[in-house]
């Protein structure tokens, strides 16, 4: 049994239904403090009929056997157990090989809805775009996963020096060794966005270097590729509630006073959220909440200051403040880059509108929820590092981020035989249009448009 502050919050919700899909539950642990990704599975488990397996559409399978010879990882099956991974399972796996082995544990076939709005029709926009992009994949160079590669592996050694530089010149210069504490927090943000791209494919090294913000990439694999990029923008989006309620992104009437005002003071939740992540890392993982555990990735952020202490010369009790400097910075232009990645502009999609549909086909949904910068349209370097490209991203998040500017042409072509639209931005206008999401309480009717 859960906790009873826990069981508050399930009684509370049981009898509340999603706005924007009505037939759908409330998500059953959305409001259970502290927001966390322990939470956020510990609902799905509770909701999604699984019946301590796996669930994928209308079957259940036991994936225990195959955890340890799955090709990304024996963590993506651990993670998900007793979970519905219909959408993880469509959106992760390209050319139709995971399909032919999932026979194989085949448990039994389920009769009760799927706790999900998304549909993966054959003859749908979705179904029908991956075929097309698996041909296409045959003709981008193997060459553009190296350039990602060297790309982020020299923004990791630049940050070693700048991270360095700012602690040594701080006994030469202090203006200087300032100076350099901001392009220190950039380069941080850069490489964390960069190592997003590796944790959502196969288990490499490079996951690791997301951690050395703060966080853990474990908890992002949950928060970030299980939850918001599958579940976009809707009730099961754990990177809206996490913020709530400091920034309320939700367009409901009773939105109050102090809800609105984030559209002032955004910045500040900006620059603490990583360093505030760090304190719950550790908190949680010490009191195991979750099922968190201490571990050695427990160790990785504090590799930042140990190494700037080590090459820079500065007593530990002046380099750890320049190391929280550089982790505000960094936190600033994460989330910034973040919340300007497409989802947050007042014009899409979020729950608390009406739906194209009662039940949509998931990459129509993601369409209504992101809206593209193309000033970073087909920049490798941008992309990688500044959630570039982010609508092909969400679409194929195992993909390289140097892959996907090559399936525009398919992707577009696609969009005018289905007859929708991919919408497009620029960075300053995404960085705009957030203010007016913060502060909309009206609700879109999407079926309408």
């Amino acid at each position: 049994m859960p906790p009873n502050s826990e069981r508050v919050v399930v009684e509370n919700v049981q009898d509340q239904r999603q706005v924007s899909f009505p037939h759908l539950a409330y998500p059953v642990m959305r409001n259970a403090e502290p927001r966390t990704p322990q939470h956020w599975i510990q609902g799905k488990r509770m909701q999604d009929g699984a019946e301590g397996l796996w669930r994928i559409h209308d079957a259940i399978y036991d994936l225990t056997s195959f955890a340890m010879v799955h090709p990304g990882g024996a963590e993506w099956i651990n993670l998900t157990k007793g979970t519905d991974i219909t959408e993880a399972f469509e959106t992760h796996h390209l050319h139709g090989v995971a399909e032919g082995e999932l026979p194989k544990y085949f448990v039994k076939k389920i009769s009760t809805p799927r706790n999900s709005p998304f549909t993966f029709q054959e003859d749908g926009f979705y179904k029908t775009l991956k075929p097309k992009v698996a041909e296409k994949l045959k003709e981008i160079p193997l060459s553009e996963r190296k350039r990602s590669n060297m790309m982020t592996d020299l923004v990791f050694l630049a940050f070693i020096f700048a991270s360095s530089l700012s602690c040594w010149m701080m006994n030469q210069s202090i203006w200087i060794g300032l100076a350099i504490i901001p392009v220190s927090g950039f380069l941080l943000s850069s490489l964390a966005v960069s190592a997003h791209n590796y944790f959502h494919r196969r288990d490499n090294w490079r996951m690791y270097l997301f951690d050395l913000l703060g966080s853990s990439y474990r908890d992002w694999r949950i928060m970030h590729a299980l939850s918001h990029h599958l579940h976009t923008n809707t009730a099961q989006d754990l990177e809206l509630s996490a913020f709530e309620p400091f920034l309320m992104f939700l367009p409901y009437m009773s939105k109050s006073m102090f809800e609105k005002l984030a559209s002032v003071y955004w910045p500040v939740i900006y620059s603490f959220a990583c360093t505030v992540q760090l304190g719950k890392e550790v908190v949680f993982s010490t009191i195991n909440h979750g099922g968190k555990r201490l571990n050695w990735t427990n160790v990785i952020p504090f590799l930042v200051p140990t190494w700037m202490w080590y090459f820079g010369g500065l007593p530990l009790y002046w380099t750890i403040p320049v190391w929280l400097g550089i982790m505000l910075t960094a936190s600033f232009f994460f989330v910034m880059y973040g919340i300007t990645a497409g989802h947050h502009a007042e014009d899409n999609f979020f729950e608390g509108d009406k739906a194209r549909a009662e039940y949509i086909d998931w990459g129509l949904h993601q369409l209504d929820t992101v809206v593209e910068r193309t000033d970073y349209v087909g920049n490798h370097f941008k992309s990688l590092t500044r959630f570039g490209d982010h609508f092909l991203h969400h679409l194929f998040p195992t993909l390289d981020h140097g892959e996907l500017r090559h399936l525009y042409p398919v992707v577009l072509e696609h969009c005018k035989k289905f007859q929708v639209e991919l919408r497009t931005t620029t960075f300053y206008q995404a960085f705009l249009t957030q203010y007016k999401q913060i502060l909309r309480t009206k609700p879109h009717d999407f079926k309408a448009k």
